[in-house]
């Protein structure tokens, strides 16, 4: 069905995409779809994988997913709506990369010609920015192209990663990032400035936000993602000793799963913590929100991993701001873009449990109502909704 005249087609292109509610998966690439839908019609495209609708509409956003290989059983590459972390999970799901590739390029090829769009958003130079990067030249259309950290780090250890990584910028219209410190290893990999422009993913600020009246005297740390290496989990764990010595009656949920929690486990029972910790594996987004309004510190504890990579700026700083929840993060790649020490949140370094412990510490005995006004503050001028508004300015739509 073609869109009408009057209203203009984007597709944007994602290697992570929730495949159903509460799954656990990031949705920022879905939200950033819902507050471009203010402005145009919305299609993303992403790898089908198992269990997932080839076809679906979620608050007014149209989704297409791709089937790339048979049977869709050993659709490796894209089992649970996240592409990166199964790269690194099964050498099937690398050995699919090249098909992977191909069907997206057809995919995309069909899908903006059906659609008649105006631009192209990827999400990640590889797969993605890549197929994104070649339908548009042939086909004339804008391409605008969103680095995240993963996909940066990745070519910066494959052979040719520079090459592949010139080729997709060059032939995009406009190159964003999500944090400083992205930016800076992808101008590295280039090997020259990519002059991209940092936007961090937003928040639904009206989700969050609430007044909190009284202070909150509970002593409630919360964590929010994928137990992954990067998330820096076991510092977390290793911090909450020091704070129970000073607040005794602190607890931490976790909130996610992932490759890294049998590990995170075993390190709970190896500290005598179990009483203090919660495993509450993932959940919807609305109990998400509950958990951060409801919890006195909200935890960030990011690291540069073994692989040399990070994250870009992870939505759930934020999202807590939003909730007014005291904001612990590392001074790692974009969060201190976002978070400034003391002035709306509490910054350490990263993989440091001490300093880690001292901040969170900081956190809980401050009771000034300061740094969560700043905070309120900060998050409201990163609500989707002014987000999706420069965001269709990127894409080539006029107001």
């Amino acid at each position: 069905m073609r869109p009408s005249p009057s209203v203009p087609s984007v597709v944007i292109t994602t290697g992570t995409l929730p495949v159903r509610e509460g799954d656990g998966v990031p949705r920022f690439v879905l939200d950033l779809g819902i507050s471009i839908a203010r402005h145009a019609a919305v299609t993303i495209l992403a790898p089908h994988c198992e269990g997932a609708r080839r076809l679906e509409e979620v608050d007014g956003v149209q989704i297409e997913r791709f089937r790339y290989f048979l049977p869709t059983a050993l659709q490796r590459l894209s089992r649970g709506g996240v592409l990166a972390v199964n790269l690194r999970a099964s050498k099937l799901a690398a050995l699919q990369i090249p098909i992977l590739l191909v069907a997206q390029v057809f995919a995309l090829w069909r899908l903006v010609k059906k659609t008649e769009a105006i631009a192209v958003n990827s999400h990640w130079l590889i797969p993605q920015g890549l197929s994104g990067a070649l339908v548009c030249r042939l086909l004339g259309v804008r391409h605008v192209l969103h680095v995240h950290a993963g996909d940066v780090y990745l070519l910066r250890r494959i052979p040719l990663g520079g090459l592949v990584a010139r080729f997709v910028v060059k032939r995009s219209d406009q190159v964003l990032a999500d944090g400083s410190h992205v930016r800076d290893a992808l101008d590295e990999l280039l090997g020259y400035p990519s002059e991209a422009v940092l936007r961090p993913m937003g928040v639904w600020f009206d989700r969050f936000n609430r007044d909190r009246g009284t202070p909150d005297v509970s002593k409630s740390i919360v964590f929010v993602g994928r137990f992954v290496e990067k998330k820096g989990i076991p510092y977390l764990v290793r911090a909450m000793g020091d704070v129970r010595r000073r607040h005794p009656d602190a607890r931490l949920t976790l909130i996610g799963a992932g490759p890294m929690e049998d590990e995170v486990h075993e390190l709970v029972g190896r500290l005598g913590l179990h009483d203090a910790v919660e495993f509450t594996g993932p959940l919807p987004h609305s109990e998400v929100v509950e958990h951060l309004r409801r919890s006195a510190v909200a935890c960030v504890p990011s690291i540069i991993d073994s692989r040399g990579e990070t994250e870009g700026m992870p939505t759930v700083v934020l999202e807590a701001m939003a909730a007014g929840t005291r904001v612990v993060g590392t001074n790692v790649d974009g969060i201190p873009d976002v978070l400034e020490d003391r002035h709306n949140g509490w910054l350490c370094e990263p993989a440091d449990a001490e300093d880690l412990a001292r901040a969170i510490n900081e956190a809980l005995a401050d009771d000034s109502g300061h740094q969560r006004a700043n905070a309120v503050a900060t998050s409201s001028q990163h609500d989707w909704s002014r987000v999706g508004d420069e965001y269709a300015a990127y894409l080539g739509i006029e107001p």
